[in-house]
């Protein structure tokens, strides 16, 4: 049996053992961990360099169409020199050569959308070191070697650069530029404040320029390829712009199909690169100066008549570009050369001084007066537009007297002479009697006769001696109103005793005895002749006597 001692130490002993292997197992753990994070770092490392060496999204797609472009380059090197000849009986879509010009206009349309992004990542990029640059050089080919001459170099001194051949392209920035751009150029790289490039992204810029050039190079190619081959497949439409007009409007639409099948007035847009933004004159008269505006036939009409002339030139180059699609090539140009003369007639009428018609006499003057409408609804009209007496009154002033103002918080109107009792008129209104009021003999009856301002109607006022003005009681129909009775009242005015107030039964007492006093007197009385007595009559006045009878007189 084991002592207690004992069963201590194989205790001791199992515990360090177990702590042990412990610390052996966490040691190869950390080994195992160091060495998958020195791995993860390799592969970290190794794909930033293969993302360093791999082009950017932007010059991807152009890498890959350079690529499948070279092969049809080749092909057509080797076409230019040998010129296939289309046989009896075979048509144009199965010569070999009308492929591959096919193939040149469709690949021409992709190298112009690739270009448009290779442009896009160059601007993007070089924004940092020049901003501003995108906006005066717009031309995608400029714009690159433009970039290849100034590269990280300070743009301060944009006019000792521009001297020096010293560059990848070697050729100076003078001679890539018009001397307007780039003394543009040179003065905004005066102001403009940029920061120098890493070698990585002026890497990258080289490339992706070097690589825009190329793609038009082989542009460029297959432009030559197609110009050369215009008189074979296009004849009516080279006839009236030129081969090289032709090929550019071909290129841009993807083949005389496309260019058949676009509107007449989408035409003259195409390939129009105008330099805007550069400070400079724009008003030439002609917005869209592309491959129609630098054709030959409208170069040759005078500047102020170009723009009537491509839209001749337009509708007829689409209709030359829908007899070549349909023709399947022959080579037959006579309907290009009549549209040809055709428009050249048409733009000779508009270049002709027009005829001398001679001095024409003037017409015969017409002093007639204007008609002017009348009657009942045009006064009725033109009294729904006039000022009203409303307004009249707001916009009459009293002299020497505050106007009245009303408002609301901050705005006020001034009233005028509303609700002043003096009108301001020096007249008093007249009263036309055609537009009264009337009121026929029936109405009338009892209502008195016109007052002496010619109102409508009125009373007639009690007394006679009342010179001014008769004021009765509203009008009102009462017992006696108008006759002599009694009953009724009047004021009178009278400039002699001014107000008034008459009795009327006091008046008829006063003339009663007034009556009687005369009578008293004169009633009764007769007159006398001396000389002889003389016959009267009942009223007392003498009767002339009968006047003498003649004497008979004896014959």
């Amino acid at each position: 049996m084991a002592t207690l001692e004992q069963e201590l130490m194989a205790d001791f002993a199992d515990s360090g053992d177990e702590d042990y292997e412990n610390d052996f197992a966490d040691t190869e753990s950390t080994l195992v961990d160091e060495k998958g994070d020195e791995e993860m770092v390799d592969e970290e490392e190794e794909y930033a360099k293969q993302q360093q060496k791999k082009a950017p999204s932007g010059v991807q797609g152009a890498q890959t169409l350079y690529k499948t472009l070279q092969p049809v380059l080749e092909r057509v090197n080797d076409a230019k020199n040998n010129m296939d000849v289309i046989l009896d009986g075979e048509t144009l879509e199965d010569s070999p050569e009308y492929a591959l010009l096919q193939e040149a206009n469709e690949y021409s349309g992709q190298i112009d959308s690739e270009i448009f992004a290779v442009h896009k990542f160059l601007v993007d990029v070089y924004e940092a070191h020049f901003p501003g640059l995108s906006t005066l050089v717009r031309n995608p080919r400029a714009f690159s070697k433009t970039v290849m001459c100034l590269q990280n170099s300070p743009i301060s001194d944009i006019k000792s650069i521009a001297q020096s051949a010293d560059n990848l392209i070697k050729i100076p920035l003078n001679k890539i530029l018009s001397q307007a751009e780039l003394m543009v150029v040179t003065v905004e790289g005066t102001r403009a404040q940029g920061r120098d490039l890493s070698e990585v992204e002026l890497t990258s810029i080289m490339a992706a320029s070097k690589l825009l050039l190329q793609l038009e190079e082989g542009k460029d190619i297959l432009l030559d390829f197609v110009q050369s081959r215009m008189t074979s497949f296009a004849p009516n439409l080279t006839a009236l712009l030129s081969a090289e007009t032709a090929a550019q409007l071909i290129s841009t639409c993807s083949g005389i199909q496309g260019l058949a099948k676009t509107p007449a007035c989408n035409l003259a847009p195409l390939g129009s690169n105008k330099a805007t933004g550069l400070g400079l004159a724009t008003n030439t008269g002609v917005r869209d100066q592309g491959y129609l505006y630098h054709s030959p036939i409208v170069q040759s009409v005078r500047p102020d008549l170009r723009k009537q002339a491509m839209r001749i030139v337009a509708g007829k180059a689409i209709l030359c570009a829908r007899v070549d699609a349909a023709a399947g090539g022959a080579r037959d140009d006579s309907t290009g050369i009549g549209f040809r003369d055709d428009c050249e007639r048409r733009i000779a009428h508009l270049s002709s001084i027009p005829a001398n018609k001679g001095q024409r006499a003037l017409p015969a003057p017409d002093d007639k007066p204007s008609k002017k409408r009348g009657g009942r609804r045009a006064r009725a009209q033109k009294a729904a537009t006039s000022t009203t007496e409303l307004s009249k009154m707001q916009n009459r002033m009293a002299f020497g007297k505050e106007e009245k103002e009303v408002g609301y918080g901050d705005a006020t109107k001034g009233m005028g002479m509303i609700g002043a009792t003096d009108s301001g008129r020096l007249r008093a209104q007249q009263i036309d009697p055609k537009t009264r009021a009337k009121l026929s003999k029936k109405q009338g009856a009892g209502w008195g006769g016109d007052t002496t301002l010619g109102a409508a109607s009125s009373l007639k006022g009690f007394g006679a001696g009342g010179t001014a003005t008769s004021l009765r009681a509203h009008g009102l129909r009462t017992g006696g109103v108008g006759l002599g009775g009694a009953g009724t009242s009047s004021i009178a005015f009278t400039p002699v005793q001014g107000l008034e107030l008459v009795d009327p039964r006091a008046r008829e007492e006063a003339n009663r005895k007034r009556k009687a006093d005369e009578d008293r007197w004169f009633k009764g009385g007769s007159f006398t002749q001396l000389g002889g007595a003389s016959k009267v009559d009942a009223s007392g006045f003498k009767v002339p006597a009968l006047p003498n009878k003649k004497p008979k007189t004896e014959s």
